[in-house]
């Protein structure tokens, strides 16, 4: 169980919240629930929370981290049976975090800058490229600091999103999408559109995402009205994929959002609406990965012009920004507060090393068709599987290092069949155990699917892990025969 510490509102935005969900949502994929506990939280994104299967809980309290917040956090976190507490926020004293760790809880501190002398956390998350920079003094000796773009926290729905469909676009007019935030106090948009729709570029397509309560929507919506492009103002969108799909730049706060379209691969102009934006700016420019706008009070209006002039359909650049941004982040995090071990989906690429793993001899020794694969055989297979929804296949990490595989195939009678690996490098220690854990618990999110493995006699280990989790046995001939009770 996880307890989710994390404020939104018109002043703090909803950045910290929207970035849980993600981490709550990985936590989920591993089998597990995850709790919000807020002072301030607006109505849709509470209604957003639910429908992600989060709990929803509120404290009382005058300001973050004081001793009622401290109190609060302990006494649901207790109540739920969490193991973690995760804050995210930019209050957490040293106090407030020596109180969660004096109990038997354990801390995760989700941050963008070192704003704390000491800390006293077991985890630090941070997501920005210039985290490796900043000291971070910690009291815990074993303390693990998770910085980078590796660990950026994308939801769910962004890596479940056809990202292919968005390079077969068809040639049209250039799209521009204009996404500041949730709130936006200052109504950085309004003088964004008001400088565009005073440029002599070429028309272009303008969709505009504000927040339900975002205080100048009727303002914003009065210059959509009459402008030189085509805008349209969408509020409480919640399918964002779909905007990047749709878009063919775009123009954000230099925050978390940065890693939404770098995942897409957009082309896309930043601006400094918050103080802590500027670690990121200056990195994302200064590496020129994004267009800089300056701030909302020295907007660079020829930066603007020359990146509203340059926005052309299929500008899109996959591969520049995968290594940046690969959409585990959440499932690195979660990973570690718990086992170390996370998984990925199957892909192309890693049909060499599924190769590999089938023609291991104590792998072959153990299948029910023990002769061994040819490469023909095997990637016209691996094709077939990737291409079809009734296969899943996973490659289990950990720390980054591909340590086993599990696979998954729905039979006639509405049973997964399971079968799975590990790496010879990585056996022992109950690796096996928890792949199958992960597999299983990745498949019945929202579900309960019925699950059947057929295990040799002799393969003991294999068997192990399936008692392990309790699984009923039944024997047939030379082979045991497993299912979920």
């Amino acid at each position: 169980m996880l307890l989710i510490r994390a404020d939104a509102s018109v002043q703090i935005g909803t950045g910290h919240v929207m970035r849980m969900i993600a981490l709550a949502q990985a936590w989920r994929r591993r089998g597990g629930e995850a709790h919000l506990l807020a002072r301030s939280l607006p109505p849709s994104l509470a209604k957003r929370l639910e429908t992600e299967s989060i709990g929803v809980h509120h404290v009382a309290a005058a300001v973050a981290a004081d001793d009622i917040d401290q109190q609060a956090t302990i006494n649901i976190a207790n109540q739920i049976g969490a193991r973690w507490v995760v804050a995210d926020g930019y209050d957490f004293s040293p106090e407030f975090q020596a109180a969660i760790r004096d109990t038997s809880l354990r801390l995760a501190i989700v941050t963008d800058f070192d704003y704390c002398h000491r800390w006293s956390a077991d985890v630090i998350i941070n997501q920005n490229p210039h985290a490796m920079r900043e000291p971070y003094a910690c009291r815990v000796a074993d303390c693990q600091r998770l910085f980078g773009t590796r660990f950026a926290l994308l939801r769910q729905e962004f890596l479940a999103s056809n990202i292919a469909s968005a390079a077969l676009q068809q040639p049209r007019r250039p799209r521009l999408l204009v996404t500041l935030g949730g709130s936006d106090a200052d109504n950085v948009t309004g003088s964004i559109l008001s400088l565009i729709n005073q440029m002599a570029s070429a028309s272009i397509d303008i969709r505009v995402l504000v927040g339900p309560a975002n205080p100048h929507l009727d303002r914003l919506r009065e210059q959509a009205a009459r402008p030189s492009h085509h805008v349209e103002v969408l509020t409480g969108v919640s399918d964002m994929p779909a905007q990047y799909v749709w878009a063919d730049a775009a123009i954000t706060a230099g925050g978390s959002s940065c890693w939404e379209w770098m995942y897409f691969g957009l082309p896309a102009a930043i601006i400094v609406i918050a103080e802590n934006q500027q670690p990121i700016y200056d990195e994302l420019v200064g590496q020129r990965i994004a267009v800089g706008l300056g701030t909302p009070r020295q907007i660079d209006r020829d930066a603007l012009q020359r990146f509203a002039q340059s926005i052309s359909s299929g500008g899109r650049d996959f591969d520049r920004f995968r290594d940046w941004v690969d959409g585990y982040g959440a499932d690195r995090c979660a990973a570690a507060m718990d086992s170390g071990v996370w998984l990925r989906q199957a892909t192309s690429a890693d049909c060499r090393m599924y190769f590999d793993w089938a023609n291991d001899p104590l792998v072959r020794t153990n299948s029910l068709q023990s002769a061994e694969i040819s490469w023909s055989e095997h990637s016209e297979w691996f094709r077939e599987q990737l291409g079809r929804d009734d296969r899943r296949l996973f490659v289990a990490m950990r720390s980054d290092r591909p340590v086993g595989q599990i696979r998954m195939s729905l039979t006639a009678d509405s049973e997964w069949q399971i079968g799975f690996s590990v790496d010879a490098a990585a056996r022992g220690g109950g690796i096996g155990t928890e792949i199958l854990r992960l597999g299983i618990a990745a498949m019945q999110i929202d579900t309960d699917p019925r699950f059947v493995a057929t295990v040799k006699l002799a393969n003991a280990a294999s068997a192990k892990c399936f008692e392990r989790l309790g699984w009923q046995r039944t024997r047939h001939h030379e082979t045991y025969q497993f299912r979920n009770a």
